[in-house]
């Protein structure tokens, strides 16, 4: 005698065919893949895209450093302040200024005297433009270097070993930290996770929102009322002020939290000096991105009748993929592939607040990116009307991805 009935493996049958549809688990892992190609593929661009060389001003530097083969070296005369350094690199084209100190003269040229006192071991201040990821190989080739030297040195006692061990010291002094007033590391990845909690914030609200009412009838008896465009707006501006209260609240919690830190320990507060500019320009594009996928989630929302049981919720890794993305380039902020990203409609809300926060971005850049992503909202909510008003009265059986693109080519009438 078998443990279950026929008829209650005829129930077990049902209830797992009815959350297991193989066109959409397929679905489901094709776009998983998707975005892990994504992921990867924007990787290798960003590793194709470093520069081949990099053009750095030395002053004071000892010549007993071989530089390897893609730095370009050239010597450079001493300055009188830290805006004539800048002024020089960008007079010469240059990436940085590496800058040679030590606690004696540093007129010592030979590897005998430069490590014949342990104590007055050479330390470095690297100028630079902006963050990126060369700075801390050249930190790592210092490093060596100066160990290899010391090490040149016969009969080491245990003081001079112990010295040997500390690491060197390596400032950097970066023009974006310096203008915009606060940490730019910290700023950056602030700027990517609050871009993070807005866009999830906004896609659990409107899925459950859209949803529900769609299950209770509701929209069916609003629209007696309403248009279909009039309820998608709606929706949509009503949920981006909500993702924005959130977002609002969430950073003055973080800036109560750095300033308690920074009152416990004594440090310094990493958002001090945060310019209002900057603030209302990471708003804005929060805002706008907010608004963008919020027309997208209102439309999409709509095609699902139960999200619990519905094969579509792989949508909703899509979002992730530009916050994924920024966290991979947060130390490469000026480079290639953030630059494009960050003009790109669907990327642009994570990485634009991120390079505003990290650097200081041209003004064509950021006119050129308000523009695409206003363009974009405009295209969103055209195409989020028509398959909102194509599927928001049908439930029973959810449409496919080809009733979907059908809707959204079908013009009003």
């Amino acid at each position: 005698m078998s443990l279950f009935s026929q008829k209650t493996w005829l129930v077990a049958k049902w209830e797992f065919m009815r959350n297991f549809k193989l066109k959409q688990e397929i679905m489901g892992y094709l776009a998983m893949i998707a975005i892990y190609a994504v992921i990867f593929g924007v990787q290798i661009w960003d590793q194709a895209s470093q520069k081949d060389e990099i053009a750095i001003g030395t002053i004071n530097v000892t010549e007993q450093f071989e530089f390897p083969d893609d730095y370009r070296i050239t010597s450079l005369q001493p300055a009188d302040d830290v805006s004539q350094i800048f002024a020089t690199m960008e007079d010469n084209a240059l990436d940085a200024v590496l800058i040679q100190t030590a606690a004696e003269a540093t007129t010592k040229t030979t590897a005998s005297e430069l490590n014949s006192d342990f104590s007055n071991r050479p330390e470095f201040t690297l100028y630079a433009l902006q963050q990126s990821k060369w700075q801390n190989e050249l930190e790592q080739f210092l490093g060596l270097s100066v160990r290899e030297q010391m090490l040149n040195d016969l009969n080491l006692d245990n003081e001079q070993f112990v010295q040997l061990q500390q690491p060197i010291e390596f400032n950097l002094v970066s023009k974006a930290e310096a203008e915009k007033g606060a940490d730019t590391g910290v700023l950056g990845l602030m700027a990517a996770v609050l871009s993070m909690i807005a866009v999830f914030t906004s896609f659990g609200l409107c899925l459950v929102s859209v949803t529900q009412e769609k299950q209770q009838r509701v929209t069916e008896q609003l629209l007696t009322c309403l248009t279909h465009q009039q309820w998608v707006d709606g929706k949509a501006v009503g949920l981006c002020l909500s993702c924005l209260k959130s977002l609002l609240t969430t950073s003055l919690f973080a800036l109560l939290a750095f300033v308690a830190i920074a009152a416990f320990t004594g440090g310094q507060n990493l958002l001090a000096g945060t310019s209002f500019t900057l603030v209302l320009g990471v708003l804005i594009f929060c805002g706008l991105g907010i608004a963008l996928w919020n027309y997208i989630f209102v439309g999409f929302s709509a095609t699902i009748d139960d999200i619990n049981h519905s094969g579509k919720t792989s949508v909703m890794f899509l979002p992730s993929v530009p916050i994924i993305l920024v966290f991979f380039l947060l130390d490469e902020p000026g480079g290639q592939v953030a630059t494009v990203l960050s003009m790109v409609p669907f990327t642009a809300i994570a990485f634009m607040p991120m390079r505003m926060a990290s650097m200081e971005v041209p003004i064509s850049q950021i006119a050129l990116s308000l523009v695409t992503l206003c363009l974009m909202i405009y295209i969103a909510r055209m195409y989020a009307f028509r398959i909102f008003r194509a599927n928001i009265t049908l439930f029973g059986k959810e449409p496919t991805w080809g009733d979907i693109w059908r809707s959204m080519r079908s013009k009003p009438k």
